[in-house]
């Protein structure tokens, strides 16, 4: 899996089309663009989605982009700092955009979005944060130990 992959954060329907696509080239001079655009329909999708079925609701659709806001910023600089992705029951847990989508759209049609927003951004929250708060802890802990010599003396 590619960085660019990881980062753009497919879920289970994405990733099927992925693999049925798997012969085509990857590198094309534009790949950078996927994944805003894919966080520009994502977001703008759930906005409008809330906005359309239950306008009530938009506070819970804000707070669970900002879930999936601090989901996205954590998996790039994880990338970036330690090439080091999310564990994939992260990845799983948080159904990709595609998943999400489709269970927002569904919840709008049941009549229970705003509920199920809000119980999506609390879960995913708890979920993401203590992932996040025990990797990087995990990662400082591995990085002080590196810069211990064998003598004792701790590299500046």
């Amino acid at each position: 899996m590619t960085v660019l992959q990881v980062y753009r954060d497919d879920g289970p329907l994405a990733g099927w089309i992925a693999r049925r696509r798997a012969g085509s080239p990857v590198a094309h001079p534009l790949a950078w663009l996927g994944p805003p655009l894919v966080r520009l329909a994502e977001y703008g999708g759930l906005v409008a989605l809330t906005a359309v079925s239950d306008p009530g609701a938009l506070p819970f659709c804000f707070a669970f982009l900002a879930v999936l806001g601090f989901h996205h910023y954590d998996t790039v600089y994880r990338l970036k700092h330690y090439g080091l992705a999310p564990p994939a029951w992260v990845r799983w847990t948080g159904g990709g955009w595609d998943g999400r989508l489709l269970v927002a759209a569904v919840l709008a049609l049941a009549g229970v979005l705003g509920t199920g927003l809000l119980v999506a951004a609390v879960g995913l929250g708890v979920a993401y944060v203590a992932e996040s708060l025990s990797t990087w802890r995990g990662l400082a802990a591995a990085r002080a130990d590196v810069a211990v010599e064998a003598d004792g003396e701790v590299l500046e």
